[in-house]
């Protein structure tokens, strides 16, 4: 795995979590 998929990765966890994850848990409770 090299470190430009390791980072590309980490955006698309940021992007998840950061922006319709965060709206997306805080309808869950």
């Amino acid at each position: 795995m090299s470190n430009t998929t390791l980072l590309i990765v980490i955006i698309v966890l940021v992007l998840l979590f950061g922006g319709g994850g965060g709206y997306y848990w805080s309808r869950r409770r």
